[in-house]
Formats: C-alpha cells, structure tokens, sequence
C-alpha cells in the first residue's frame, strides 16, 4: 500500500520543502500522511476545474506547483477547491518555491527544452543567492525579438511580449513565474530575463538597468513542471496510476 507520506518523502528529496521561501506555503496543506493513494492527479494549480477532473478520476492526491491554501482562509464555500477536496476525501501536496529552487526543477525544465533549439554553454548558474531562477550563456549571440520567438514556440504560448534593451543578448536569466521583481538585484548579471507576468513599471526599470525582458507568461513557464514530476512519480510508484493535468492557460487572447 502507497501512502501519501511516502509520496511526500519522495518529493521532498526532489525538492526540499524546507528550502521554500519564507512567504510560501509548500507541503502538505490537506488530508493525512497515512492516507492510501491508488491514484494521483498533478497539476499546476488546484483550480476548482482541476479539483473536479481529481474527483471525477477517482484521485486520493493532487499533486501541485501552486499552494492550494496560501492566505489565511477565513470561510470556505462549496466551490472553494479545499472544499472540494475535503468533500472526496482527497490529500494535496503544493511544492511551490522548492520546485523553482531544486536542481532539474522548473528552471532546470526550461533550461533544457531551450537547449534543444537554442545552442548554450554548458555551464549554468543560479539567478540569485536563495538558488531562484538560471543563467545560461548562448553561443551565438541572438537579438531579443528572434529569441523571443523561438521560445514562444518552444513552450506553445499564444502571445510573448518583450522589451528590447539594445543589445543582442548573450546571456539569458530564466525565473519561472513571475520574477521581474528580482530586476534590480540581477542588473549586470544577464542581458535579458525570461519570465512571466511582467507589470507595467518593470518593463521601464529593466530598460533602465540596460535588461532586455521576454514575458511568457506565468502559466507557459511553469506549466511544464507537470509531466516531468507526472513521470517521475510513475517511475518511483508503478503500482499506483499517476495522470499529468495540464488544465490549459486560464487566460483567453484575442
């Protein structure tokens, strides 16, 4: 019998959850450790629609990116998903910033699939201290709008938008996410950054710090983290079905 503690042993040795940030909220946030597990559901957020697709699989676990419980909850409706959950008896673990942190995490993810289109140096760096994001070096040097669409082929996203500092960029930070905010503090280390969910004023401060920025998109990001953990949780548990829900990107483009 698969428990829901031996799955979270083994994502904790993926990604540590005592690395998360001090703001986060990673670990086990609903259900019991010796709960059985016959089925688990990853995904990227435990969405109501995503609760609903584990209930309607039959799920004793979701697995996912994004803490299910992050705010204080001071009521929780029927359509809250902690309801949902509760109410089909289902356990969720959310490994948020450790998955961003780990080695072949989400930043390792993106890393690897650019590296089969885009040529890279072999050696990668963290984007910061705490171990948050990667820098790689290209090869060859590329302007910011041909990178640009290269990468919004690789990860499928509808749009991209960029901002170009006016130089090629030789040097690429990737933060999953959402990490403009980390602009000031990696000013000279990169020639462009590669997130998500970039503000108004963050496109000014990176032009003034000579940064150029690639906006993916939070969910085209970090999306990817969901069949890569599916199938090493089907390689480490065999004996239990594991089915990787992507959902889809929540915003519709016109």
């Amino acid at each position: 019998m698969i428990t829901v503690r031996e799955i979270y042993n083994f994502i904790n040795e993926l990604a540590p959850f005592g690395t998360q940030e001090k703001w986060d909220n990673s670990g086990l946030l609903v259900g019991s450790l010796w709960q059985e597990v016959k089925h688990v559901m990853v995904t990227l957020d435990i969405s109501a629609d995503a609760a609903a697709k584990a209930a309607e699989l039959g799920c004793d676990l979701v697995v996912a990116h994004h803490p299910v419980i992050f705010s204080p909850l001071h009521h929780i409706p029927v359509e809250n998903p902690v309801y949902q959950l509760i109410a089909n008896c289902m356990a969720a673990i959310c490994c948020h910033t450790p998955l961003d942190i780990a080695r072949d995490g989400i930043n390792d993810i993106l890393v690897d699939m650019l590296s089969k289109v885009v040529a890279f140096e072999e050696e990668v760096h963290a984007l910061d201290a705490s171990g948050i994001g990667r820098i790689v070096t290209l090869c060859e040097p590329l302007p910011v709008s041909e990178l640009a669409a290269i990468v919004k082929d690789v990860l499928g996203c509808t749009v991209v938008r960029y901002c170009d500092a006016g130089k090629e960029i030789g040097t690429l930070g990737i933060c999953s996410g959402s990490g403009a905010s980390m602009i000031e503090d990696i000013a000279g280390a990169c020639d462009a950054l590669l997130t998500g969910d970039v503000k108004h004023d963050r496109w000014y401060a990176a032009k003034n710090q000579g940064l150029s920025l690639i906006d993916c998109g939070h969910y085209h990001t970090e999306v990817v983290m969901v069949k890569a953990l599916a199938e090493k949780l089907n390689e480490r548990f065999p004996t239990i079905k594991v089915t990787a829900w992507e959902g889809g990107d929540p915003v519709a483009y016109v």
